[in-house]
């Protein structure tokens, strides 16, 4: 896989020599295509693949010579492949068309003279830099992931051993309610008792002096 193909487009964009820069998705990855506008020298290209341990096979030398109706139809224009496992088998099959395993291909460009470089593995990419004469940054490595921490393992009781009892939880301290106070009633006030009448009083009877003193004479 190429990784950082946005950092790529703008570092290669404005290189002298090159004429365009693409990000093409395939289902089987991405692929990283930079588009010449001069030949590229296939010997320098194969000298430093060997530094990295590997090889340039020439690849459907057959197909590429029929008429260019037909080479169409058969040939995608891919001249050369960059791959790491390079045999006699891997050369017959690729002459006649038989595409290996690769880190990176160059092919044709069949609507112009020139060629595109195609990485699709970032080794690739890093050979295009060495290529051109650039300093090549690796990608950023992704954050490692936080392993979560394992769960305590509880100790286990030997035979024999008297296993510590278990402490209860402390009983909490409920505070007793305060019965809620009696509202105090107090004395309705007494009715004034209503004065009484005066109780009459018998009339005093003057006696006749004079009868009094008849009745003494």
């Amino acid at each position: 896989m190429v990784a950082d193909l946005q950092r790529r487009l703008v570092e290669l964009r404005f290189v002298e020599g090159i004429e365009k820069v693409e990000h093409v998705p395939y289902p089987t990855g991405d692929q990283f295509w930079v588009r010449f506008n001069s030949k590229l020298d296939f010997g320098k290209f194969e000298d430093i693949a060997k530094k990295h341990g590997c090889g340039m096979v020439r690849f459907a030398s057959l197909p590429s010579k029929l008429p260019r109706p037909i080479a169409e139809m058969l040939w995608d224009g891919v001249s050369h492949v960059i791959t790491k496992n390079i045999s006699g088998w891997t050369k017959f099959t690729a002459f006649f068309g038989s595409e290996p395993d690769g880190i990176a291909k160059i092919a044709t460009d069949l609507h112009g003279p020139y060629e595109i470089y195609i990485a699709m593995q970032e080794e690739g990419v890093q050979i295009l830099y060495e290529y051109l004469g650039l300093n090549y940054v690796p990608p950023a490595l992704p954050p490692k992931p936080v392993t979560p921490a394992k769960p305590a393992v509880p100790t286990a009781v030997k035979p024999g051993a008297t296993a510590p009892r278990p402490v209860p939880p402390p009983t909490p301290v409920t505070a007793k309610p305060t019965p809620p106070t009696q509202p105090t009633h107090a004395n309705p006030p007494q009715a004034a008792k209503a004065p009484e009448p005066p109780k009459p009083t018998a009339p005093v009877v003057e006696q006749n002096k004079d009868a009094k003193t008849q009745s003494t004479g």
